[in-house]
C-alpha cells in the first residue's frame, strides 16, 4: 500500500505491542498502541483509524466486545483479532463480529502480519471506492469498482458460510 494508514494496535503485552508497532511504522504507517479496551475506546474517539488490531483477551474486557463496539461507531474501519488461544469457535465469533482476519500469537512471522495488514487496508480502499461509485479521479475507475464489487460478493459469501447459511 503506497499511502500511509492510521493503525491502532490493542494488546496488553508490551513486548508484542512494541514489536508490531515497530513493524507497522517500518512499513510507513502511523501506528498507535494501547493496552486496554478503555484506552482503545478513548483513542478511537480521538482519531479515525483505517485499521484496528485487537487482542481477544484484554485485562478490562473482551476484545470481541471491543470490536463490536468500535465497529458500530466506525463501520468504515477494518478490524483484526489477535489471540494466543486460537480456536475455531473464537475465529468464527471474531468474523461474525466484523473482523476481517484473525492473527495467532506468538507472532513469529512478521511478513505474514504485514501481508494481512496490507490485505485489510486494500479491502478498505476498494470498499471506499465502490461506495463512492468507482469513478474516483484519485485513482479509482471502473476496474477498481469491479474489483471492489467482486470483493464485496466474496465477503458476503464468506459471511454466509461463517453464519451457517
Amino acid at each position: 500500500m503506497s499511502e500511509k494508514a492510521k493503525i491502532l494496535f490493542v494488546d496488553d503485552e508490551e513486548a508484542i505491542r512494541s514489536l508490531i508497532l515497530t513493524v507497522l511504522e517500518g512499513d510507513g504507517h502511523t501506528a498507535h498502541g494501547v493496552g486496554t479496551a478503555a484506552e482503545a475506546v478513548q483513542a478511537a474517539g480521538n482519531t479515525l483509524y483505517d485499521l484496528v488490531v485487537i487482542d481477544k483477551n484484554l485485562p478490562d474486557g473482551s476484545g470481541i466486545d471491543l470490536l463490536r463496539d468500535l465497529k458500530r461507531k466506525h463501520p468504515e474501519t477494518e478490524f483484526m483479532i489477535l489471540t494466543g488461544y486460537p480456536s475455531l469457535e473464537s475465529a468464527i465469533e471474531a468474523l461474525r463480529a466484523g473482523a476481517f482476519d484473525y492473527l495467532i500469537k506468538p507472532v513469529l512471522d512478521l511478513d505474514l502480519v504485514t501481508q494481512k495488514v496490507s490485505r485489510a487496508l486494500e479491502r478498505r480502499r476498494l470498499l471506499q471506492q465502490a461506495y463512492r461509485g468507482g469513478d474516483d479521479p484519485a485513482g479509482g475507475g471502473p476496474d477498481a469498482a469491479a474489483q471492489a464489487q467482486a470483493l464485496v460478493r466474496q465477503a458476503g459469501a464468506l459471511r454466509a458460510a461463517v453464519d451457517g447459511g
